[in-house]
């Protein structure tokens, strides 16, 4: 994965997604002292997180750049598709995510599926 390729990935899926009339932001982070402030130092190592307003149509998308560019590109894209589906979904948030993050994984295995589709001739 490239750098470069970050905000490729961005443009097709939020393109795709529909979500161009949304007000879409994007923070890049490397600096490994911000990314510990941003997405913490837990067990859980953060690629992406998602900050969405449904009644805004606003989202503001944070990368870990490190993280992201040791990815192999399908890999990479798979988050980025999750991340820009929660804009999609956030009208259905309940107290808590964890709704929210299951249908934000089925989401986003099924629109890569369908590119995937669509490349071997289905239709």
């Amino acid at each position: 994965m490239k750098r470069k390729n970050i905000k490729k990935l961005i443009n097709k899926w939020s393109y795709r997604l529909g979500l161009r009339w949304w007000n879409l932001d994007v923070e890049y982070y490397d600096n490994p002292q911000e990314i510990i402030r941003v997405f913490g130092n837990g067990d859980n190592v953060v690629v992406a997180r998602s900050i969405c307003d449904w009644r805004y149509a606003t989202c503001t998308l944070q990368i870990n750049v490190l993280e992201l560019l040791e990815m192999n590109k399908r890999d990479a894209e798979f988050v980025i598709v999750h991340e820009l589906c929660h804009a999609l979904v956030n009208e259905m948030r309940e107290e808590g995510i964890d709704h929210e993050e299951r249908v934000v994984t089925g989401l986003a295995k099924a629109f890569l599926w369908t590119e995937t589709d669509c490349k071997e001739g289905g239709k």
